[in-house]
């Protein structure tokens, strides 16, 4: 099966070598004959400059553990969808919710059914996934390794603090609620009366519709906290059309920025005391005083919300072209990336002493070769939970065990959803799907931004929708949905 794949990917390796982002490794004689080399595709929008060199010394250090390497490549989603195409032979591959679609590619048989393998070949790895094995789970079996990072979605304002503590002598709590924000806007408008305390681009309130599970997009949704699991349109929801009207009432008082519908992220000014946010309690990344010229805290409104595409964010899937001896060393391989965390190290900052070093409190800095030249996302070479954390500077440290604290916050805050991973099949309504997507397209900007206002503005689009079709559609997906859960029991 393995030489077949191989010799289907031969006669595509013209097509995908010119536009393909090798990294190019150490040469395969240089280890034991004994040794098993794996291709491993990973995501990336580029390749940084050191890559050949951090994989020669994970490669020293793999071969030396379980006899496993790998030629990485890092490549563009184009690419990886066109080695997925074409049936181009691969070990390893990057695979999620929005990426390499691995619901859509599982059932289409292209991932290696590894269910009867974790157990008993990683048995750490088995139980460090966990209970989140769930979340690569298809009908009953399992076609991909679940990458421990950031599971669910946290909302949260970014505030000024220096301004809002220090000068107004104001509390930033740790949590707060959406309509709290407003005293904190209205305190920053009275003493700047020309600036704009909330303002932002034309994306929005990051993450304001997170509290509703996308079915199709975000226009038709389950809200994570009702009682009933329902399938609506989004404004059906009230919470959602609550902060929305707060959105607009604080656009109309001058708290959000005019032209903000129209205005790119880049434009924003630096010094805007209040941002919003997604991401996980104690994420450092927002939080660096020199970004902004003053101090940051963040307080975390809603989430987090937890489904099985959260869950999807990233993972690791094996072709189903491996024989079960590369299939087994590419289990071997990922579990080293979940277990091994000066293995783990490597791949996330590259050459202890070159590109980072680690802190007395155990996090990691970068040096300034390391930021110019292996800068990279944790996320695509495996679970994030195994590397160390990176702090921003000598003076402003992370927190070492910021992972430990985040996972007890979902099992203690966290909000699942009831949709048993459920998946729409758009095929049969695709025209009335992207009707209507096009339609909110139209209005959402300007609702994401507080610039319309939407007991005006919703009315007028659900006409637009129903007369494209959207009952038609709804009754197809809640169909769907039925038959999903009956299947599921």
């Amino acid at each position: 099966m393995r030489s077949l794949w191989k010799r289907i990917a031969a006669a595509v390796l013209a097509a995908v070598m010119p536009i393909a982002l090798l990294s190019g490794c150490d040469k395969p004689e240089e280890y034991d004959k004994d040794v098993i080399r794996l291709r491993w595709v990973t995501y990336g929008a580029s390749v940084p400059a050191d890559v050949k060199k951090i994989v020669k010394a994970a490669n020293d250090y793999s071969a030396e553990k379980i006899g496993v390497v790998v030629d990485l490549e890092i490549q563009q989603t184009e690419v990886i969808n066109l080695i997925m195409a074409s049936g181009e032979y691969y070990d390893m591959v990057y695979t999620c919710e929005w990426l390499n679609p691995y619901n859509t590619n599982a059932a289409k048989g292209l991932y290696y059914d590894i269910t009867d393998l974790i157990e008993t070949e990683t048995p750490d790895l088995y139980r460090i996934i966990g209970d989140y094995w769930e979340a690569a789970e298809l009908h009953g079996r399992i076609y991909a390794v679940p990458t421990l990072k950031d599971m669910g979605a946290e909302m949260m304002f970014r505030f000024n603090a220096d301004y809002y503590e220090g000068e107004k002598g104001m509390t930033i709590p740790e949590f707060m609620k959406f309509e709290d924000l407003e005293p904190y806007l209205e305190v920053y408008k009275k003493d700047f009366p020309a600036k704009y305390p909330l303002e932002m681009s034309k994306s929005g309130i990051a993450g304001i519709f997170n509290s509703l599970e996308s079915v199709v997009g975000s226009l038709i949704v389950m809200p994570y906290n009702r009682e009933m699991t329902e399938i609506i349109p989004l404004w059906e929801d009230e919470e959602i059309m609550d902060r929305l009207r707060l959105l607009h009432k604080w656009y109309t008082l001058g708290y959000i920025n005019p032209d903000a519908s129209a205005m790119e992220l880049s434009a924003v000014p630096n010094d805007t005391p209040i941002r919003s946010g997604v991401a996980w309690r104690g994420y450092s990344g927002y939080s660096n005083p020199a970004d902004w010229g003053f101090n940051v805290k963040t307080s975390i409104y809603d989430g987090p919300y937890i489904s099985k595409n959260t869950e999807q964010g990233a993972m690791t899937a094996i072709c189903a072209g491996c024989d079960e001896e590369h299939a087994k060393a590419a289990l071997r391989y990922i579990e080293l990336l979940n277990t091994d965390r000066k293995f783990r190290d490597i791949f996330a900052y590259g050459i202890e002493g070159e590109h980072y070093r680690y802190l007395n409190n155990g996090t990691v800095l970068r040096t300034q070769e390391g930021i110019d030249r292996y800068n990279v996302k944790l996320y695509p070479f495996g679970s994030v939970i195994n590397a160390s954390v990176e702090s921003v500077s000598e003076d402003f440290l992370s927190d070492p065990d910021q992972w430990t604290k985040v996972f007890e916050g979902y099992a203690q805050y966290g909000i699942h959803s009831r949709s048993g991973g459920f998946i729409y099949d758009r095929t049969r309504k695709e025209d009335i799907v992207t009707t209507v997507t096009a339609i909110w397209s139209n209005y959402a900007t300007d609702l994401r931004t507080g610039t319309s206002d939407p007991d005006v503005v919703m009315p007028k689009m659900k006409a637009e929708m129903e007369a494209a079709g959207l009952n038609e559609l709804l009754d197809d997906i809640r169909s769907q949905f039925a038959e999903h859960l009956a299947s599921i029991g």
